[in-house]
């Protein structure tokens, strides 16, 4: 079973939150310390954080065990799901493979597919991976994803990665496509992106929208990748 963590008051509406790579269930700390009237459930995904020794398969199986850990801790389906970069390929797989799990969900920095020389992004993780969990490049991942106050704190989550986990999820992500569905998922979606996202991030949330009836796109102005660290409050 994946760690995590559940706080807030007992009856308020439950937020999910879903972390970035190389990172773990830490990184929301701020957004969770603007939303003490509502209940959090925060996730260290396969290879992050306290659930390091879990190895990551899959998107799909990372998924499973997500909706394993929300099936278990919150008797209710008025769950609100929330992921960031691959936390929300992972969502996002969530709400497809287990359709009634939750009522809403938001996705940032997550892109459609399309994604240019695989093979070099692949050649790059590799490279990255046994990197990813050292102080040096934890801090350049910190400044990435937006991370204003505790820089130590961020490098330290960071060093709980296995690089193998690193290395496999971002080979996911990079693989990645939006999956065919036959019907619109019962979850309410909006997917979401800094205005100084990747251009393929940007451009993806048309299709995003296209892709999935009734869901909604939205900018954060001004904003980069790890927009909800620059700007918790938002």
């Amino acid at each position: 079973m994946l760690h995590a963590t559940l706080d807030g008051p007992r009856d308020a509406p439950v937020i999910v939150f879903l972390h970035a790579v190389g990172t773990s269930a830490w990184m929301w700390r701020d957004v969770v310390a603007e939303l003490a009237d509502f209940r959090t459930l925060l996730i260290d995904l396969p290879g992050h954080g306290m659930s390091r020794d879990i190895p990551w398969t899959s998107l799909q199986q990372s998924a499973d065990q997500v909706a394993d850990v929300i099936n278990r801790h919150v008797p209710t389906s008025d769950v609100h799901l929330v992921g960031l970069s691959l936390g929300s390929y992972v969502g996002l797989n969530v709400v497809l493979r287990h359709p009634a799990l939750c009522a809403t969900a938001l996705f940032s920095g997550i892109h459609p597919g399309g994604m240019p020389r695989k093979w070099l992004m692949k050649c790059v993780s590799a490279l990255a991976a046994p990197l990813a969990p050292r102080p040096a490049f934890a801090r350049r991942t910190a400044r990435m994803m937006g991370a204003q106050t505790d820089i130590n704190g961020f490098v330290k989550a960071a060093g709980q990665t296995r690089p193998a986990a690193f290395r496999r999820a971002t080979n996911d992500v990079v693989d990645f496509a939006i999956p065919t569905v036959a019907h619109a998922p019962e979850t309410r979606l909006a997917f979401v992106a800094g205005s100084r996202e990747h251009p393929l991030i940007l451009a993806g949330l048309e299709s995003f929208r296209n892709s999935f009836d009734g869901s909604v796109a939205a900018i954060a102005n001004d904003l980069g990748h790890g927009w909800a660290g620059e700007d918790p409050t938002l």
